[in-house]
């Protein structure tokens, strides 16, 4: 697949964050177009970094990257050689509850709710346990230098998606092992719409059936 990212969705915001402490990192959403595997292709395509020490360019055209569903790509991934603090099923359920929250992902509204949305990302990422909250000094992963705004919007995100009692969006990530890797939400559908789907194809089957045979 192809990934084109042209620039900041609204604007992007300074922040510091993690253990050991990586300074100065810009953070927010990226826009875009993706290509190359027809139910994933998007135009215009929003997203969030997934890794925090990983790097890519704005422009030009991204090329070998591939879908690989949440729990797989979480399961495996290493920091400084060891596995994510949370088990992958949590991080995809963090990152689902998350999206539901917003809708989806979507271009945000201000630099502020990029940069929170993105710190939000990397705390359902990275945190190990217990209440997610990207406040300095809370829990094992956080931002040691964040705009107040930014921290105080990044937490009520977590609180609020928390607080649901189930996820409408599946997660993948567009990975490549070369370049930063990028969060890839999917609405899931409803249980009412799947019934529907099914009934129509059991109309169909049973169409196919009762045709006469000449």
């Amino acid at each position: 697949m192809t990934l084109s990212l042209n620039g900041w969705a609204n604007g992007y915001q300074t922040v510091s964050v993690g253990s050991p402490n990586l300074s100065n990192q810009a953070a927010g959403a990226f826009q875009g177009t993706l290509s190359g595997s027809g139910g994933f292709d998007a135009n215009p395509f929003y997203t969030y970094c997934v890794e925090i020490t990983q790097n890519f360019s704005f422009g030009n055209p991204l090329q070998g990257y591939s879908v690989v569903g949440g729990v797989n790509y979480f399961s495996s991934v290493l920091v400084n050689g060891n596995p994510l603090p949370a088990a992958a099923t949590t991080i995809v359920d963090r990152l689902g509850r998350l999206f539901t929250v917003l809708g989806g992902a979507n271009s945000p509204a201000s630099s502020t709710a990029s940069a929170a949305i993105q710190l939000a990302v990397w705390e359902s990422v990275y945190e190990s346990g217990g209440a997610l909250n990207v406040s300095s000094g809370q829990g094992s992963f956080a931002a040691s230098s964040a705009p107040a705004g930014v921290i105080s919007a990044a937490n009520t995100l977590l609180a609020q998606a928390s607080a649901l009692s189930q996820s409408l969006y599946s997660i993948s990530v567009l990975s490549n092992a070369q370049r930063q890797d990028f969060v890839l939400v999917q609405r899931v559908p409803e249980p009412a719409t799947l019934a529907l789907v099914g009934m129509a194809l059991a109309a169909g089957l049973g169409a196919v059936k009762r045709r006469p045979r000449r």
